[in-house]
C-alpha cells in the first residue's frame, strides 16, 4: 500500500506536504510512492521544483531522494536546479552528487550546457549562471566524460572562461609538457589555472617547470608554483616566498601572505609579523588570516602527538656548511617517522636557517653495536643500564649488540692499621685480554642478562684494552656497518699504541662514540677521527636520554647541511607535521671540533 493516495487539483501548499511524505516513507512502497512523484510533478512543476530543491540540499541522502533526483532528470529539471542563482552553492553541489548517486550523469548534462550557454558570451561579461556551472564541473567531475565540451573552451574570447578551461583540462591530463604550452599564454589568469593542475605531480620535469613559474610577473602564477613546490616537500621555495613577502608590488606581498598561510608553516610567522603593520589593506587582510591559519596548524600537529627528535652534528664535508644526521621516532623509539624538507624548521639562537638541504638516506643496513661499560657492582639500578636497556626497544634482529665491561682505571688500595695509620697497598693488576674478542648476539634476552651480570674483574680488561679489541673484533664483520659506544668515568690518559688504534678503527669503519664525565682530549679525538660523537656530561641524570639518543642516532636517515648563522651557539630543530611535532636543542661545536679550517 501506498503511504497517500494520488493528488488531484491540490494546492502548492499541499504539492509540498505530499512530496515531502513520499520522499520519507519511500521504502514502505518504493513502486508506488514513485508513481505518486510523477504523478505529482504533472500536478504542479513549479512547486514540485522547489520542494525537491529544499529536500535534496536538506538532505540526508536515502533511496527517495534518489528517486526524486532521477524524476528530476527524467523531467529535464535536474539542469535548471544546479544553475538555478538563487540555490546557494554548496546546495547545487549536493544536488549535483545526489544525482550521481541516482544514476543520472550530471557532470555531462552540465558539461553540455555550459559549451552551449559560453558561445553566446562575450569577452567582457561573465554572468553569474556561467561561473556557478564551471564551479560545478570542476568540484563534481573527473573529467573523462567532458573533456570534448571543454576543449571547445580553451579558444574562448572570455578570459574566465578560457582560465576555467585551462583548469579542468589540466587536471585530467596532469601533464607537464601541455602545461608548458599553457606558460606562453598572455592571460595571467589562464597560466594561473595552468599551474594549480600540477599541484601533487612530482617530477623533475613538473619541478622545473614551476621553479621558474615561482618568478612569474604575475602574482597569481607565482602564488599557485610557490604553494605546488612547498607541497612537493621542495625547501628550496622558503626563501623565495620570503623574498615574495618584501616585493615592491602589494599584489605579489598579499599572494605572499596567502601562500604562507596555505603551508601552516611556523617559520614564516615573523615575516606575517611585519605584513600585518603594512598600509595596504589587501596585505594586511591576507597576513592576519595566514597567522590565523598557522595557528591552527601548529595547534593540530600538537594535539596529534609529540615525537622524539634526535640530532647530532657530524664533521664537515662541505666548507662552509654546517651538517647534522636526524632521526624522528615515537617517544619510546618503537616507530619511526618519515618527513618531508619543508617539515623540517632550524633556528640558531633564534635566526630561521632557511637554506638548507635535507637528504633521507635509506633504512641502514645490518649493524653490530659493541657498548664499552665500566664494570661496576650497582649496574643493573645504574641510568647507564637503564639507557642501554631502553635501547634495546629499536635493536632489530639483523642487529649483533655486545655488552663489553672494562675494569676502571686502578687505583691504590687504602686500609688503616690498629695504629690507626693508612697502609697503601698496590692496585690489583688489569688482566692482559688482548687477542680475546668480545662476544656478539643477535639475542635481546642475553643483551640483558649481560647488562644484569658483575663480571669477575679477571674477565674484564681495561677501557683503552676493551676499545682495541672491540675494533679487533669488527674487522670480520665487513657486511654490517660497525659502531662502539663508551661511557668514561676518569680515564683521561692517552694510551700507548693510540695512534695505531686510531688507524685501526679507520682501516675498519667503525665509528666511536662516547659519553664522559670528564673531558677526556684522547676519547674526543677517537671520536672525531672515526666520524663519532664525544659528550660530556655533568651529573647522572644525562646518562640515560644520552645513551637512548647516542642509540638511536646510528639508524638516523637524515643527513642536513645548512648555512650556518655566524657565532652562533645553540641550534633548534623542529619538526611539525599535521601527525605529530617534535624539537630538540643541540650545543653548536666549534669549528676545530668538527674539522673546520
Amino acid at each position: 500500500m501506498s503511504t497517500c493516495v494520488a493528488p488531484s487539483g491540490i494546492p502548492p501548499r499541499r504539492v509540498s506536504d505530499e512530496l515531502t511524505v513520499l520522499v520519507q516513507c519511500f521504502d514502505r512502497d518504493a513502486a508506488g510512492n514513485g508513481r505518486l512523484m510523477r504523478e505529482l510533478l504533472q500536478v504542479d512543476r513549479q512547486a514540485f521544483f522547489d520542494t525537491a530543491i529544499q529536500i535534496l540540499a536538506r538532505g540526508p541522502e536515502s533511496r527517495g531522494t534518489r528517486y526524486l533526483t532521477s524524476v528530476l532528470a527524467a523531467d529535464e529539471l535536474l539542469l535548471p536546479a544546479m544553475c538555478q542563482p538563487s540555490l546557494p552553492q554548496h546546495q547545487a553541489l549536493a544536488l549535483a552528487r545526489a544525482a550521481f548517486q541516482a544514476g543520472v550523469m550530471a557532470d555531462v548534462l552540465l558539461a553540455r550546457h555550459l559549451s552551449e550557454f559560453a558561445a553566446s558570451v562575450d569577452a567582457s561579461s561573465t554572468p553569474p549562471e556561467l561561473q556557478r556551472m564551471i564551479d560545478l564541473l570542476a568540484e563534481i567531475s573527473d573529467g573523462s566524460r567532458v573533456l570534448p565540451c571543454l576543449t571547445t573552451l580553451l579558444s574562448h574570447p572570455n578570459p574566465y572562461v578560457q582560465s576555467k578551461a585551462v583548469l579542468l583540462i589540466g587536471k585530467i591530463n596532469r601533464n607537464v609538457r601541455w602545461v608548458r604550452k599553457r606558460m606562453v599564454e598572455p592571460n595571467g589568469r589562464v597560466r594561473a589555472n595552468a599551474v594549480e593542475t600540477l599541484w601533487g605531480v612530482d617530477s623533475e620535469e613538473a619541478r622545473e617547470l614551476l621553479r621558474g613559474a615561482v618568478r612569474d610577473p604575475d602574482n597569481r602564477v607565482a602564488g599557485n608554483a610557490a604553494i605546488a613546490i612547498y607541497r612537493l616537500g621542495d625547501n628550496w621555495v622558503i626563501p623565495e616566498l620570503l623574498k615574495m613577502a618584501e616585493h615592491e608590488s602589494p599584489l605579489f606581498r598579499a599572494t605572499a601572505g596567502w601562500a604562507m598561510g596555505e603551508t601552516g608553516d611556523l617559520r614564516f610567522t615573523r615575516a606575517l609579523g611585519k605584513m600585518v603593520g603594512e598600509h595596504d589593506t589587501m596585505v594586511r587582510t591576507r597576513a592576519f588570516k595566514a597567522l590565523a591559519n598557522i595557528r591552527t596548524a601548529t595547534l593540530h600537529a600538537r594535539q596529534a602527538g609529540e615525537w622524539r627528535i634526535v640530532a647530532r652534528h657530524q664533521r664537515i664535508r662541505r666548507k662552509g656548511k654546517r651538517e647534522l644526521s636526524v632521526e624522528i621516532s615515537s617517544m619510546d623509539g618503537r616507530q619511526q617517522y618519515s618527513i618531508l624538507p619543508t617539515q623540517l624548521l632550524l633556528s640558531e639562537d633564534g635566526q630561521e636557517v632557511v637554506n638548507y638541504s635535507v637528504d633521507e638516506r635509506p633504512v641502514p643496513s645490518a649493524m653490530a653495536i659493541s657498548f664499552i661499560l665500566p664494570r661496576t657492582a650497582d649496574l643493573p639500578c645504574h641510568p647507564l643500564q637503564v639507557g642501554v636497556s631502553n635501547s634495546l626497544t629499536w635493536k632489530r634482529a639483523i642487529d649483533l649488540w655486545c655488552i663489553a665491561p672494562y675494569n676502571p682505571t686502578a687505583r691504590p688500595e687504602f686500609q688503616v692499621s690498629l695504629a690507626g695509620q693508612k697502609i697503601e697497598f698496590a692496585a690489583t693488576a688489569v688482566p692482559d685480554l688482548e687477542g680475546i674478542p668480545v662476544k656478539f648476539t643477535y639475542d635481546k634476552h642475553a643483551v640483558e642478562e649481560a647488562l644484569r651480570k658483575f663480571p669477575p674483574k679477571t674477565d674484564c680488561s681495561d677501557l683503552w684494552s676493551t676499545i682495541r679489541r672491540s675494533v679487533e673484533s669488527a674487522k670480520g664483520r665487513s657486511r654490517v656497518n660497525r659502531h662502539i659506544i663508551v661511557y668514561s668515568e676518569d680515564e683521561t690518559h692517552q694510551p700507548s699504541g693510540y695512534p695505531e688504534l686510531v688507524s685501526a678503527a679507520m682501516a675498519s669503519r667503525t665509528t666511536i662514540s662516547a659519553i664522559s664525565r670528564i673531558t677526556n682530549p684522547a676519547l674526543e679525538g677517537l671520536c672525531q677521527m672515526t666520524q663519532g660523537v664525544c659528550q660530556t656530561i655533568a651529573s647522572d641524570d644525562e646518562i640515560t636520554l644520552l645513551m637512548e639518543e647516542t642509540c638511536l642516532s646510528l639508524q638516523s636517515r637524515y643527513t642536513v647541511r645548512y648555512d650556518p648563522t655566524p657565532d652562533s651557539r645553540e641550534l633548534k630543530v623542529m619538526v611539525t607535521t599535521p601527525n605529530g611535532w617534535g624539537e630538540t636543542m643541540l650545543a653548536i661545536p666549534p669549528p676545530s671540533a668538527m674539522g673546520s679550517d
